[in-house]
């Protein structure tokens, strides 16, 4: 069957704005996991795939998890739930790295992990800035400017929730090579993918865990490549498989 990567990956326009889910509209990332569960799906393939693999790097990560941990952003109410945040090299020769903040759920053992990224065209805009602070994240700036409240609505309400700041130069993510920053969609993909892979070693209890990958405006480029770099690396590779079971995107314009 061709297009097996349409029949397997959930491709769900979100309407507008990922600000839908709120008062009494509909819960799109709720929806989204209730639908995947329910197809019981343990796996992804893709056909006719003629990619060859090329092993990406992967750094040691032994105790920078412990490293990463926040223990209270500034002005931060309390919270019952973990914050982990830093930087994961993606090219060590170039010296380029992804910043990232992962807000756990409440009861993370038992709840999907969503990779967010936000896009807009040149190359992107900040998942932190803009998704995390302004829109599905825990925390909102007061108007004095210095302290944060707590939104009741985030999504890491039913998910743990990994904000990535992609490609390097958007946000707190750096390349030491200037060329790096004038690089496309295809290398954003690849550092994305060697991103996770990083990252799942040194969050080794998400290496088994349901996957979904989100996102608004130019991710409906970002998302859906870098699901396909996923699905295509899994049949090859002798590395972590990464669990995808879904993937959405906000922006219907910006879709593949």
């Amino acid at each position: 069957m061709k297009g097996a990567f349409l029949a397997f990956v959930s491709v769900l326009c979100l309407l507008e704005s990922v600000q839908c889910y709120r008062g009494k509209q509909r819960d799109p990332l709720g929806e989204l996991i209730k639908v995947q569960r329910t197809k019981r799906s343990t796996s992804f393939h893709t056909e006719g795939t003629s990619a060859e693999y090329s092993p990406v790097y992967i750094a040691p990560q032994d105790g920078l998890k412990e490293a990463d941990k926040i223990t209270d952003l500034p002005g931060q109410p309390q919270v019952s739930f973990s914050q982990f945040s830093g930087y994961v090299t993606v090219d060590p020769k170039a010296g380029r790295a992804l910043f990232y903040w992962l807000t756990e759920s409440e009861d993370p053992l038992n709840k999907p992990l969503v990779l967010w990224l936000n896009g807009v065209a040149g190359p992107g805009c900040s998942s932190i800035g803009s998704g995390a602070m302004t829109e599905l994240g825990p925390f909102r700036v007061n108007p004095d400017g210095k302290t944060l409240w707590h939104n009741k609505n985030a999504w890491n309400t039913v998910a743990n929730i990994l904000f990535l700041e992609s490609p390097a130069g958007v946000g707190f993510s750096y390349s030491n090579t200037t060329s790096d920053y004038g690089t496309g969609d295809n290398k954003t993909a690849a550092d994305s993918y060697t991103f996770l892979i990083n990252w799942l070693e040194r969050f080794p209890e998400y290496k088994t865990r349901d996957f979904y990958i989100t996102g608004e405006s130019y991710a409906g480029h970002y998302v859906p490549q870098l699901a396909q770099l996923i699905l295509n690396n899994n049949k090859i590779t002798n590395q972590t498989a990464i669990n995808l079971k879904g993937i959405a995107v906000s922006f219907h314009l910006y879709v593949t």
